[in-house]
């Protein structure tokens, strides 16, 4: 899906008529981040690589890792909220905060790009402007000129120069990019956007292979995949990802194409999860159909008065093994849970608590983790499960994933 940026650019005079260029934007929904998570995992064949080596190699780096740019897009009447008044929140007023008064609320001096602004001046940053209500954003939006990169606020969200093939307003002017806001749940919850607003994916100035979601007026952006529905639906905070088609090493010819990305945040029935050797809680980089399966998941845990759980990585380009299978890791449709943190400020690990080939623990770590194994696979979350029992190599976490057809147990 697309979002017509041309049409919204050309409407705002951002686009010169004889230069019209969409900006091409991706489909999806409510983490924005900006590298993919780089994981490790495996599946139910054999897998010699052990996921604590290898996927605590990129696992870090990829997760709410946001790329440091964000951005804004614009509205028009006929937003479809039944008020009229094009800005999306179904109150009438037109100013998108939902709250019916008519009212846009602009803190003197503290905006920063993606907050409310009514005129420049309350873009009160060196190169900030406002892209106003009356060209479409509701309650205005602060921005910034780019050329490829825009600059980041601490405790803010991060922003992205926005794609344009052509000059701004100006012919003259050098800039080719427009700073928008990152969606970012974790701020603004929901789908990280302030009232009024959408997430979008959108190019980057000068490189399409880089996308990012960005906040733009809730007409503009498209229509949310049936997957993505139902994670709104269930109230789970997400934004859509953009990850192009890859390759494991050494397998040309093997590809990884995930379907309906998402950066998934947290917490989902009050469960949290973080990087098994983080100290903070960050997205996670899954397929949709994941995303729906961490979502039950939680709800187990959190039915088993579970708190947070560690995991070692979600989407890798990788095989499994030595090859030449592509792993679930590769699709995004695989975790690799690494221990639980449960009420009373116990940490369950299956390094240190997990009882092999022990039918009825005796611990109360190694009773608490077969249950959950038990019930996740009686529950059909996933219908692959990997434990310590398995090999080595899944010593010290457990290995699920949502391999079609399949259905394996050890």
């Amino acid at each position: 899906m697309f979002v017509d940026l041309e049409r919204v650019a050309f409407r705002l005079g951002l686009l010169r008529p004889a230069a019209l260029v969409a900006l091409v934007a991706g489909s999806a929904l409510p983490a924005c981040a900006d590298d993919p998570a780089s994981e490790e995992g495996s599946t139910a064949e054999e897998d010699g690589t052990s996921s604590a080596e290898s996927e605590g190699e990129g696992e870090a780096e990829g997760e709410g890792e946001a790329e440091g740019e964000g951005e804004a897009g614009s509205s028009e009447s006929g937003d479809g909220d039944g008020d009229g008044d094009g800005d999306g929140d179904g109150d009438g007023d037109g100013d998108g905060d939902g709250d019916g008064d008519g009212a846009c609320e602009v803190e003197p001096g503290a905006a920063w790009i993606g907050k409310a602004c009514l005129q420049d001046g309350d873009c009160a940053y060196e190169g900030g402007f406002c892209l106003r209500e009356d060209q479409g954003f509701p309650c205005g939006t602060c921005s910034h000129d780019c050329e490829a990169f825009c600059p980041d606020a601490s405790g803010e969200p991060t922003t992205f120069c926005v794609s344009q093939d052509q000059l701004l307003v100006d012919p003259q002017d050098p800039f080719d990019g427009t700073c928008l806001q990152q969606c970012d749940p974790s701020v603004y919850g929901g789908n990280g956007c302030r009232e009024g607003y959408g997430c979008a994916l959108m190019q980057r100035v000068s490189d399409a292979s880089t996308q990012k979601a960005v906040c733009v007026p809730m007409e503009f952006t498209p229509e949310p995949t049936e997957c993505q529905a139902e994670l709104t639906a269930l109230g789970v905070s997400f934004v859509p990802a953009y990850l192009p088609p890859d390759s494991p090493d050494g397998f040309p010819d093997l590809e990884c194409v995930v379907e309906d990305p998402v950066w998934l945040y947290p917490p989902i029935h009050d469960v949290d999860w973080r990087y098994y050797n983080a100290s903070e809680t960050s997205p996670l980089l899954v397929s949709c159909e994941m995303a729906k399966a961490i979502e039950r998941m939680n709800a187990i845990i959190d039915n088993m008065d579970g708190k947070t759980f560690l995991h070692i990585g979600t989407y890798n380009c990788r095989v499994v093994g030595d090859g030449p299978n592509l792993s679930q890791h590769g699709l995004a449709a695989a975790i690799d849970l690494y221990g639980f943190e449960v009420d009373g400020g116990a940490t369950y690990t299956l390094l240190d608590d997990w009882e092999i080939d022990v039918d009825d623990p005796v611990t109360p770590g190694g009773q608490w983790l077969k249950n959950f194994a038990d019930t996740r696979f009686a529950e059909g979350v996933y219908n692959i499960i990997l434990t310590p029992n398995y090999n080595e190599a899944h010593a010290n976490h457990f290995h699920v994933d949502l391999t079609p057809g399949g259905s394996f147990y050890d």
